[in-house]
This record gives C-alpha cells, structure tokens and sequence, in this order.
C-alpha cells in the first residue's frame, strides 16, 4: 500500500513539472496572433512574451521587406528575444486599406502603406496626392520629417494608427504596353490602374487618362489580361513585381513623390511599456534611415534591370505636364491651397 501512494505521488510531482514546463509565463500573450503565410525568414522568436506582427503589400524582393526584417532583427536583439516580430509580405493579411483598419482594431500591429490608403481616415492627408506637388526627393523628406508632415499625421492617432515614420520610394513613373510617353497628349485613351485617391485619379484624367483605382494585388493580373493599359509606381515597385513582363514602356514621369508612412496600431502601443515604447521607436527610426538609404541606392541597378528585361524607358517633358496639371490646383485651392503654400516654401 505504501508502495502504491508512493507511486501515485510520483506520478503527481511529474504531471505538475510537465504542466510548468509548457505553460507560458504570466503576461506572456502576445498582442496579437501571427497570420497566415509568414515568411519562412521572419518566423518570430521563439519564447518571446510579445509578438508584433508587421504586414506589407511588395514581394520578399522589395525594400519593404528587407527594411520590416531589419527592424525585426534590431528589435528582437536590444530586447533579449522578449520582443519578436512576424514579417508578412504581399498583401497575405489583406490589401493596405484593410490592413489599416486592422491597426484600428488591434488585429494587426505595424503596416507600412501608401498615404491614400489613409485619405479616408483623415481627407486633409489627399494634398499628398497632388501630381508635381514636390520639386524633389529631399524636399518630399524634409516636408514630412519636419513640422508639416508630423503635425498632419498627428491626427490619425485618434483613429487607432500612431506614426512611426516615413519610408522612401522616390517618384512614381508611368508604364504602359501601347505606347512611350513624352507629353501629356501621349496620355489620351489610355486606361491606367492607380491609387484609391480621388486627387489622384483626377489628376491623371486631367492628362488625358482614363484613371481606374485596384487594389495592388490585383494589378499584375489586371495588366497581362489588358483590363488595364498600364499603371504609375516608383521604379522599384516595378522592378520587384516583374511588370516588365506585361509591360512594354516606362516613361519617367515622376509624377508623385510617394508618401509612405510607417505607423502602428495605438492598441499595440498602449500595451507596451515606456521602456519598450522608446526601444521601439529607436529602431523604428533607424529602420526608416536603413530603408532610405537602401532605396535610394538600389534605384540605378533597378532601372537596368528594367531594360535589361525589355523595357524601353525615356524622359518625358515635365514642364509640359506641370502645366498640364495646374487646373487641377486650381479646383482644390480651397481645400489645399494654403497646405501647398507651406509645403513648397520648405527647401529640401
């Protein structure tokens, strides 16, 4: 008999050791579960007490990615592993405009998106879509690092989306299977996919364009079945989703310099302590300069990889299209006008 209640202890003693073993500690839910189709390279850490999932809509070929698995990897070394992050690339927790609204929710924790994904959040963000509104690169940084672009970001923070940044992607540029493109007149009866934006669709009509706005996931099918002529993206978008193979000409438009910010699901950001806050700001900011760095570098090798894969590419008359465009300024001047003020007097 005493055999057997010794036995019985036993057998206790280890069913407890077991339970303690694969139990999470106390507080150690992640802020949210990791989606679908995760990248094999951006598996989380494994044991870490919080995990942030990050979510994009370019290929594992982008600098989005790259630039997510760099701040993947900063965060989960200065954090000890208790910080990991789970990096979902092309589009896998849905286009940017639900992925936007999963940050209000809570279901997903960073995004990186194109501005006119937000225009529905806040429409004063829309001035951002204006053709030829900044002369240059460094004028577009400037504008958004410095007072203009922080304080107009600052009202998405009552929606649930918090800014950590900007990325960089330069200027969109036009493609097309029909035709080059020199001047506005080269534009007419062309049926081009573009952002949801309404200042942007208006804005490529205005050149003659019969502006379409798809979701990005939908383009590349859009284009080989000729639902659509051609599209506008920054030389590296283009690059990295292979729209040389159903697209014959690239034109150097650089029509629009992309507004790309970095945010974060105030929900996730709430629950994270001050120390962990600051940490992760840090890395996000370095994330942001590594990013900048890495577009701006890549952009000769990927405009010949471009015409390498058979693209003909040429510059078009900007002065032409900047005239072209300014009726469209005259329309919002009500709406934008002193905005565009502010941001053309900042010198980059």
């Amino acid at each position: 008999m005493k055999r057997f209640v010794a036995f019985l202890l036993a057998c206790a003693l280890c069913l407890m050791v077991l339970a303690g073993c694969g139990g999470a500690p106390v507080g150690s839910a992640p802020l949210s579960q990791p989606g679908a189709a995760a990248d094999p390279g951006a598996a989380p850490a494994a044991g870490a007490a919080i995990t942030l999932t990050f979510g994009h809509g370019q290929s594992e070929a982008h600098s989005f990615h790259q630039a997510a698995l760099y701040f993947k990897q900063l965060i989960e070394e200065r954090s000890g592993g208790a910080i990991a992050v789970n990096v979902q690339p092309n589009g896998a927790l849905g286009d940017e405009k639900e992925m936007a609204e999963g940050l209000q929710m809570g279901t997903v924790d960073m995004v990186v998106c194109a501005v006119a994904t937000l225009t529905g959040f806040d429409p004063a963000l829309d001035v951002f879509n204006l053709p030829y509104l900044f002369e240059s690169r460094e004028q577009g940084i400037a504008v958004l690092d410095g007072e203009i672009g922080q304080g107009m970001f600052e009202n998405l923070e009552g929606q649930g989306l918090k800014l950590l940044g900007f990325f960089d992607l330069g200027f969109r540029s036009m493609t097309n299977s029909q035709h080059p493109i020199a001047a506005p007149e080269d534009c007419k009866g062309l049926r081009m996919r573009t952002l949801q934006s309404n200042v942007l669709v208006e804005g490529l009509n205005t050149f003659g364009i019969d502006a379409v706005s798809m979701s990005f996931g939908e383009l590349f099918t859009a284009l080989q079945t000729g639902a659509v002529d051609g599209q506008e993206n920054p030389i590296s978008v283009i690059d990295a989703s292979r729209f040389y193979e159903v697209q014959k000409y690239l034109s150097l438009t650089e029509h629009m310099y992309v507004v790309l910010p970095l945010l974060i699901s105030t929900k996730t950001w709430e629950k994270l302590s001050a120390d962990q806050q600051q940490m992760l700001l840090e890395c996000a900011q370095e994330t942001v300069q590594h990013q900048r760095e890495e577009n701006l570098a890549n952009y000769e090798a990927e405009l010949a990889d471009l015409k390498a894969n058979g693209m003909e590419v040429n510059e078009v008359d900007k002065a032409a299209f900047q005239a072209a465009i300014q009726p469209l300024y005259d329309t919002y001047a009500g709406q934008f006008g002193a905005t565009v003020e502010k941001i053309r007097a900042v010198k980059g």
